[in-house]
């Protein structure tokens, strides 16, 4: 504001909300940055601006790319609301293992997936192109897919100031902080026992039901004939397609399973728990010792959907918890959380106690491709138990290093911290593939350069800088992210709030915006706005922001705005900074742009 900047700060989160609110009453120019209550995974911002005043808003960020299907991806939202005579998007890739391959997809101009890729491909629009997409200019999310190389099945690790070594993907260690990324290639694929459990209650009448069906008919055609299989439906009464057991995932049987899908009905109430106690003994079933010695080599998964709530039956959550977890063994449950009514806590307080994760399936056009892409990313399983350990008690503060499944084209990280005088780094990895245990031990050698001649960048300026403090941070966001989820299947009270107190304690530390935090900044009184050191420096308002995994970050801009948006990539982290100028006429705050991701600041 009239060339000054003022820099936000992270509060606790209710503080941050309270001096948002005190501000905006007196009328003064505020902003509020906060994660959606429901994911950690977006964030909203919020401004009070005066009527007729002009604001710059800056916003920086960074985030972890996860690997998904063998792909990082990024998808930027270009949505000015209007043509724009300087726009320029300028990515940045550098990865030291160099980049296996690199791909810009067309301009995607509609939210939903789709089997196809479809728009337009524009570099540096120029006015005309940009009405020629849209009468309001561009509308449309820039996407970028790549992956990296490996030279060795082993992997790549980077230490300090820089070091080298090879583990199954790549570990990077800086200032006395690793990260351990675990993605193997060119492994089997380890057959699967996956039972298919399917809410078919009243609430799924009509689009929903009807996506569903769409969906398992076509993950149904994509099983391996070496997996077998099971559907469970179920409302205020459960239904199993084969009795008391999985079948396997002949041409034969996967023609009868899609006709089942087709005579589907929903009617009815919900029994969650019935349905999992179901799907339990499936995957548990008591059996012979030679099926139960060849059931072992598969991999058993429970894909469980629902729309809503339990209504019938036995309805407490704590109750449906700990019936699940006693009855479901070494299963790894998925939850996916059809809709807004869906119990999404109770879903992913199910994964978390049963080796599995919860997602969110939206409702709209194309809830059948979020499905079935979700079933894409656990289809292919590759190893189970994996532990990742570092020997010798050379390593300490070690997030999460016991996994129940590695499936491919995904990934796994680790975090840490190595003690002073290590030289040489332990690591060991054992998990168990499609035919034996298996267990890796390797030697770190831990090296002091200053830097990586190797580095296989794009004409990226400034190398690897960065990365240490990036290196250091990424640990505190995945002890944060631990913190919470322990909080969430915590229930004691005194317990939860040590938690919350930890992991907000971490995030005031480190400037993060968590479900715990807030970023907040409000313009001072004329008569506080003495010059000092926050207001001269040229420094951005930073969100330190690793709970990001933003589908589309929006890029919001005015005509009286030229700025360009720069990506700058180092190992899966991405740092963005939108800059927006909000110039109000009538309203005192200004309205908010539709899309999920970022609210656009106009």
């Amino acid at each position: 504001s009239n060339g000054k900047v003022y820099v936000a700060q992270v509060k606790e989160r209710a503080a941050a909300r309270k001096i948002y609110d005190a501000a905006k009453k007196q009328g003064k120019t505020a902003g509020l940055v906060a994660t959606k209550s429901r994911e950690i995974e977006k964030f909203r911002v919020a401004v009070s601006v005066p009527p007729g005043a002009r604001m710059s808003f800056s916003l920086s960020y960074e985030e972890l790319l996860p690997r998904r299907l063998g792909r990082y991806e990024l998808s930027l939202g270009l949505r000015p609301g209007q043509a724009v005579q300087n726009l320029t998007l300028d990515v940045c890739i550098t990865e030291r293992t160099g980049i296996s391959f690199i791909k810009v997809l067309p301009l995607k101009t509609t939210r939903l997936l789709s089997n196809t890729a479809k728009g337009k491909h524009l570099t540096d629009p120029t006015l005309q192109q940009q009405n020629s997409v849209s009468s309001k200019g561009l509308d449309a999310d820039f996407v970028i897919q790549y992956d990296v190389n490996l030279r060795d099945l082993i992997g790549d690790v980077q230490v300090s100031s820089i070091f080298h070594f090879w583990l199954l993907k790549h570990t990077n260690v800086y200032d006395g902080y690793f990260v351990h990324y675990f993605a193997p290639r060119g492994l089997p694929v380890v057959p699967k026992d996956v039972i298919f459990v399917i809410d078919v209650s009243g609430s799924m009448i009509g689009t929903k039901i009807k996506q569903t069906k769409q969906a398992m008919t076509t993950i149904l055609g994509d099983l391996r004939e070496g997996d077998h299989f099971n559907i469970i439906t179920f409302s205020d009464k459960v239904h199993t397609w084969k009795k008391g057991r999985t079948v396997r995932a002949t041409r034969n049987n996967v023609r009868d399973a899609k006709d089942f899908v087709k005579r589907i009905i929903a009617e009815g109430w919900t029994n969650i728990n019935a349905a999992l106690l179901s799907a339990a003994q499936l995957v548990n079933p008591p059996s012979s010792g030679s099926s139960n010695l060849l059931s072992s080599r598969r991999v058993p998964l429970v894909i469980f959907l629902t729309d809503g709530e339990a209504t019938i039956g036995v309805t407490a959550g704590d109750t449906i918890l700990s019936n699940a977890k006693k009855a479901l063994g070494s299963a790894s449950l998925f939850g996916l959380a059809f809709g807004d009514d869906a119990d999404f806590l109770l879903l992913k307080r199910l994964a978390l106690d049963n080796r599995g994760v919860a997602r969110m399936v939206y409702e709209d056009a194309d809830a059948a491709l979020q499905l079935k892409g979700f079933y894409d990313e656990v289809a292919s399983p590759l190893l189970s138990d994996i532990q990742l350990s570092y020997l010798d008690d050379q390593a300490f503060d070690i997030t999460r290093s016991l996994f129940p499944n590695y499936f491919q084209g995904s990934e796994l990280v680790v975090t840490g911290r190595v003690r002073p005088g290590v030289k040489d780094l332990k690591v060991s990895m054992s998990a168990t593939d499609s035919k034996q245990h298996v267990k890796i031990e390797n030697d770190v050698l831990i090296s002091h350069a200053k830097g990586d001649e190797s580095v296989d960048s794009l004409d990226c300026s400034g190398g690897l800088e960065g990365i240490s403090s990036f290196v250091h941070r990424l640990w505190a966001y995945f002890t944060i992210k631990e913190l919470l989820l322990a909080k969430l299947n915590a229930t004691d009270p005194a317990t939860q709030r040590l938690l919350a107190d930890k992991a907000t304690n971490l995030s005031l530390k480190y400037n993060f915006v968590t479900p715990v935090t807030s970023l907040v900044v409000v313009k001072p009184d004329a008569d506080e706005a003495a010059p000092s050191p926050t207001t001269r420096q040229r420094t951005t308002a930073h969100l330190l922001q690793m709970f990001l995994s933003l589908e589309s970050p929006l890029l919001c801009l005015s005509s009286r705005l030229r700025s360009p948006l720069r990506h700058r990539h180092r190992h899966r982290l991405w740092k963005t900074t939108t800059q927006t100028q909000a110039l109000t006429q009538t309203s005192a705050s200004p309205p908010w742009c539709r899309p999920p991701s970022l609210p656009c600041l106009v």
